[in-house]
């Protein structure tokens, strides 16, 4: 039997088994070629087995397969050619045509003539290698990742710790506090104010100190609520004194947690309860004045009336009569602002309702049959609006009560004070009395009580309109002065 046949008895169940095994003698001839190599090569064992295997794979005439084989066939130890270094020993391919890697042990065989032969040993490790693949570029991703996780935490704490000290350096009490009313963290005016660690807040209850149950009322309110922010003013105990602190609160991660600041306002509250005392006692006390000076002002128009009446001549009368009514309408101004709970503006429209109805009362022959049409917005007047505004009325009222109804019968007498074009005033006095002399001109009339109209609305910056169709109606616009006269939502 011949050294073929041999092997291929000897050999013979190593065709079960996926791994490629050949044999070769000294002079490269391929003494056995199992089934896995057939396979893996499309190469039968009638095709090869005898013939030289540097004709099929010249390659392996290269010194760094020929001199290892060399070891070999004089009965050195094995040697490898890992897949690394030679993706393949005897080139084969997988079904898809990519080349199979192969890691090949060679192993020293003895011959029965004496002398060894070459037993390859051939693993395909292209999955395996594959693997080591993936699993290497799972490695390199994971060391990226915990990179760049490292470096995220790290900007993290740095992040952490400058707001810690921002917060560090706020004077006020700064906490954190999670959905279930604990503390996550504070800052260290919060620490020094109780004199205690910040340790010792972290997962405590908010209200363990009981310094302040109204602070932990307001957070428990606050948590439960759907407003993003919300502020209170509470009393909180430190150190055995009562302070006062306005605290603002603001949630964040979806309300899931909460920052409360507390700002001591103790001071600032003394100080208000002392500038509320000054001012009520400078409200008191210009309250008085203008009591006084209504008083004064009632005094003179008292004389004035006695006056009048005490006189024989008509036209002296009268015109004491008109200065009466100038002051009575001054003398209410201050009586207005001496009753409302302001002391610096007045309702325009019970100003000027209760000055008509007096205008009309003072004339008793004509109050009976005079009708009076009073219209008006809410708005609210100083001093330096109402005084002109109050005098102008009083003019053109008393204009009409003395000269539009000569034929005694009843009249009509309209006052409306309304917002215009959003930035004037419009002031009407209408009669539907017997109307203005033919070609009468406001500028050039003699009469004192209508240059005093004329000269009032100037001192507004206004413009004055006069129509005499149907009665006498006196138009009269000027700006608007938000800091003079005011709608009641902006007071």
């Amino acid at each position: 039997m011949n050294d073929i046949e041999e092997l291929a008895e000897k050999f013979s169940v190593l065709d079960r088994i996926p791994i490629g095994i050949c044999v070769l003698r000294e002079d490269f001839t391929v003494l056995y070629w199992n089934r896995c190599l057939e396979n893996w090569t499309n190469i039968s064992k009638q095709e090869i087995v005898g013939t030289d295997i540097i004709k099929r794979f010249p390659h392996l005439k290269e010194t760094k397969y020929a001199s290892r084989l060399k070891q070999i066939f004089a009965g050195g130890p094995p040697t490898l050619f890992s897949s690394q270094l030679h993706k393949h020993f005897i080139p084969a391919y997988l079904p898809n045509g990519q080349q199979r890697i192969q890691h090949t042990t060679v192993t020293a065989e003895p011959a029965p003539q004496g002398g060894y032969y070459a037993l390859l040993s051939i693993q395909d490790v292209t999955e395996l290698t594959q693997r080591v693949q993936d699993y290497r570029i799972m490695r390199d991703r994971a060391l990226i990742e915990v990179k760049e996780r490292q470096q995220t935490e790290k900007a993290l704490q740095q992040a952490k710790d400058q707001l810690q000290v921002v917060l560090d350096a706020v004077p006020g009490l700064v906490s954190w506090i999670s959905s279930d009313l604990r503390y996550m963290g504070v800052n260290r005016h919060l620490c020094t104010a109780f004199n205690r660690p910040p340790e010792i807040f972290i997962g405590q209850e908010i209200g363990f100190l009981e310094s302040s149950k109204t602070f932990a009322e307001f957070m428990s309110y606050f948590m439960r609520g759907d407003d993003k922010s919300g502020s209170r003013v509470i009393d909180a105990n430190i150190n055995g004194a009562i302070r006062n602190y306005l605290i603002v609160a603001q949630k964040y991660q979806q309300g899931e947690a909460a920052v409360a600041v507390g700002i001591d306002i103790t001071d600032q509250k003394k100080i208000e309860q002392q500038l509320k005392g000054s001012l009520k006692e400078k409200e008191l006390l210009l309250k008085e004045i203008h009591h006084r000076v209504k008083n004064n002002l009632q005094i003179i128009s008292s004389l004035l009336k006695l006056q009048s009446e005490c006189t024989n001549d008509p036209e002296i009368a009268s015109l004491l009569s008109d200065s009466y009514n100038r002051v009575r309408s001054m003398a209410l101004i201050h009586e207005k602002l001496y009753q409302s709970e302001g002391i610096v503006l007045i309702d325009a429209g019970d100003y000027i309702t209760s000055l008509a109805n007096n205008l009309v009362r003072s004339y008793r022959l004509l109050s009976e049959f005079i009708d009076l049409d009073i219209k008006f917005e809410p708005i609210f007047f100083d001093v330096d609006t109402a005084i002109p505004c109050g005098l102008i009325i009083n003019e053109l009222v008393c204009n009409s009560l003395k000269y539009a109804f000569t034929n005694g019968g009843p009249g009509k007498i309209s006052i409306k004070i309304a917002l215009i074009e959003g930035c004037r005033l419009l002031l009407e006095v209408h009669d539907n009395g017997i109307g203005l002399p033919p070609n009468f001109d406001l500028e050039e009339s003699k009469s004192l009580g209508l240059q005093l109209v004329v000269n009032l609305t100037n001192q507004l910056d206004g413009d004055i309109e006069v129509n005499s169709e149907a009665g006498t109606h006196f138009k009269i616009t000027f700006p608007f002065k938000r800091h003079d006269c005011r709608l009641p939502s902006l007071a």
